[in-house]
């Protein structure tokens, strides 16, 4: 059964990337303008199954928290950086790209088995804004079926490459599209100082953090700043856990940078 799951996702992953996957544009969900967007809060977005086999961890929601973020893996630094968080009793937000999911099942099963969070990142990470509709629908419902084949959990959350969006295309991604306050730039420096110290300098309770588990330099900064952020008194959750603990809601078509008090 496993062989056959993965014979069809390889499948897929070869017609999405040879821009052969059919897909009718009119299945694409827009929001009527006169029926506002669908609102639900974090209790009722999907969940993992498995999640709870996580470490019982105990958030107080009076004491600041943040959301750490990783775009763009599963890589072969993803594991080490599961392995720090796990370390600290911490979790993160891992937005993931479609065809990366193939031979890394066992790191996304991992991510959830630990209480962290898997987010849409599409599939090969085009630029959301200068594709076709059809595109956008196989990009982010592609990217979707892959990690559900792959985990049994489907995405709530999705991050769109380069954060390049417009107010059409959100409504036409249809979930609610994370973006971050903090921005590490840790793809341009590969300098686990600069990294470290451009969250160190700036962070503060509700911000959301862009990292991405591409790099080495990055496993190496978080080594230094997840100890460090808990012993300044931040406790690491997911974007799910930050909205609710903040009384938040995800609002499908809408954006976030934060959330702060």
């Amino acid at each position: 059964m496993v062989k056959k799951l993965l014979i069809i996702t390889l499948a897929f992953m070869i017609a999405l990337s040879m821009g052969t996957v059919s897909a009718n544009v009119e299945n694409i969900q827009y929001l009527k303008p006169n029926q506002g967007n669908k609102q639900y809060t974090v209790a009722e977005a999907p969940r993992p199954i498995k999640e709870e086999k996580a470490s019982q961890r105990v958030i107080n929601p009076n004491k600041p928290m943040i959301a750490i973020t990783y775009d763009d893996g599963p890589s072969q630094y993803t594991s080490r950086i599961l392995d720090i968080l796990k370390e600290n009793n911490s979790v993160a937000t891992f937005f993931v790209l479609g065809q990366r999911v193939y031979n890394n099942e066992g790191i996304l099963n991992r991510i959830i088995d630990e209480g962290s969070q898997i987010g849409n990142h599409t599939y090969n990470h085009k630029n959301l804004t200068t594709i076709s509709d059809e595109e956008l629908y196989r990009q982010v419902q592609g990217t979707d079926d892959l990690i559900r084949i792959a985990t049994g959990y489907t995405p709530a959350v999705m991050r769109p490459p380069y954060g390049s969006t417009t107010g059409d295309l959100n409504k036409k991604i249809q979930r609610p599209v994370i973006k971050w306050s903090i921005d590490t730039r840790d793809w341009e420096s590969r300098n686990v100082e600069m990294i470290k110290n451009s969250i160190l300098d700036y962070v503060k309770d509700g911000d959301i953090i862009l990292m991405h588990d591409m790099y080495d330099s990055t496993a190496e900064a978080s080594k230094i700043v997840i100890p460090e952020l808990i012993n300044r008194g931040y406790q690491l959750v997911t974007i799910n856990e930050l909205v609710e603990y903040r009384d938040g809601i995800l609002i499908a078509g809408e954006q976030y940078y934060n959330m702060y008090k």
